[in-house]
């Protein structure tokens, strides 16, 4: 059940609830408040005329053998326009007013029309002096003692300072035809503020619902886009009210994981490139800016097996720069590093993508040409040992004379990327004893 649904049946059971409660107490009300007075109004009727035939008479027995009661209700109540009622049952009380019954008056000070069912609305129990029932209202027995429950709301009437009689009130509110019309009416009042209410709970369920929907619906496409990874968004706030305050609360934590997450990228690609820069610093000599041997051991122990597994050549150099003490002893230090950063930058310069340059140590050099067969790579040496020869090393120093030898080795029946590694350093010492500044092959 959606949200909109709820809070339209919350609005329609509210107001029912709300009506129902107050039109059920009002019409609980006013019923009670019409018996109470209609109540009162009898017994204050009865109760007067009883006073009068008791007064007049004297005593009960002299009042009923000289008049029954009823005849002298009918002579107190004016014009004789009511002819009296036939006796009761069991012929000591009579109805509609019989003796024991006291209906109120209506305006003009005649007696009320019986009920339908010639029911009063009222029977009264008349008692003696010492609580015995002389009118029992067809609830008690003419003799027998009035209980301790019956005698509480008893009114006394006296002749004189003697109590002649109790009158004590029985029964419930009969309402007249008159008296139901208006209990209808409150009814049908009722029944149609319920079907208000239901209508106008629908109509402002509709209403409100449809707003904190429209509201609600924003809030949710939201956090789905959210979900879906765009995580800077913005909702309308309108109004002031609980709703608002979520969607403005939302807008303020959508702008801070948007932030926060964009610091967290740019803190990713911070670490991701120092992380790399590390890497590279770890490979690298820091000299001559080449990967260093440890880098190269790796890299060629790869080249190798894959040169093996698809029967591709591969060739190894290993050179090494002719006299290099001799220049750190002749020019110094800081000369010979100047010449070793020239050296890498001459190799580096003149590499393919898929060879590999390191400085090996000192002042030796490795490279590793994959694909490269070995009439190639001594022919590419050559040109590298040339391109050092040549270079105008008078820059670095007016004196300063710099060459290499290298030895080249491709026969990768050798097993290893190591092997061919020494058979290449024994060429290299082949170029050394045999004149240096030369490249030597097998």
């Amino acid at each position: 059940m959606s949200l909109r649904t709820k809070f339209m049946l919350a609005l329609l059971l509210t107001g029912l609830a709300a009506v129902a409660m107050v039109g059920g107490l009002a019409y609980v009300g006013m019923t009670k408040k019409v018996d109470v007075i209609r109540r009162q109004r009898a017994a204050d009727h009865f109760y007067e005329g009883m006073n009068g035939y008791l007064q007049k008479y004297g005593s009960w027995q002299a009042a009923t053998a000289a008049e029954p009661f009823d005849n002298f209700m009918h002579g107190q109540d004016g014009q004789g326009n009511r002819p009296p009622p036939p006796p009761d049952e069991e012929g000591d009380e009579r109805r509609g007013p019989p003796p024991g019954e006291g209906p109120p008056r209506h305006e003009g000070g005649r007696p009320p029309p019986p009920r339908g069912n010639g029911e009063p609305p009222f029977h009264f129990i008349v008692a003696d002096g010492q609580y015995r029932v002389l009118l029992g209202a067809g609830v008690y027995r003419p003799g027998e003692v009035l209980p301790e429950s019956a005698r509480k709301d008893a009114r006394a009437i006296k002749v004189g300072e003697r109590v002649e009689a109790y009158i004590s009130p029985e029964g419930v509110f009969t309402p007249s035809k008159q008296e139901q019309q208006y209990i209808d009416a409150m009814r049908e009042a009722l029944v149609a503020g319920v079907t208000g209410a239901a209508a106008l709970a629908l109509v402002l369920g509709v209403l409100l619902s449809r707003g904190l929907s429209r509201k609600l619906s924003h809030l949710t496409g939201a956090v789905r886009a959210m979900h879906g990874g765009s995580l800077l968004q913005r909702v309308p706030v309108e109004g002031k009210d609980e709703v608002a305050a979520l969607a403005s609360a939302f807008n303020d934590m959508s702008e801070q994981l948007a932030r926060s997450h964009e610091e967290l990228k740019e803190s990713h690609q911070t670490i991701l490139a120092q992380a790399e820069q590390m890497r590279e610093l770890s490979v690298r000599d820091a000299l001559t800016k080449l990967h260093n041997r440890r880098h190269f051991d790796e890299q060629a122990t790869t080249l190798f097996s894959h040169a093996v597994r698809h029967k591709r050549p591969l060739s190894v150099v290993i050179g090494d720069i002719d006299f290099f003490k001799r220049i750190n002893d002749q020019f110094s230090h800081a000369t010979g590093d100047a010449v070793l950063r020239q050296v890498g930058e001459i190799l580096r310069s003149h590499m393919r993508l898929s060879d590999l340059v390191a400085r090996y140590g000192g002042e030796e050099f490795v490279i590793a040409f994959p694909e490269t067969e070995l009439p190639q790579a001594a022919a590419l040496c050559d040109k590298l040992r040339n391109m050092i020869e040549g270079f105008p090393w008078h820059e670095v120093h007016p004196d300063l004379k710099v060459t290499m030898s290298m030895g080249v080795y491709a026969d990768l029946a050798a097993g290893t990327a190591e092997a061919m590694l020494q058979k290449a350093d024994a060429l290299l010492y082949r170029a050394k004893q045999t004149g240096r500044n030369r490249v030597c092959f097998a």
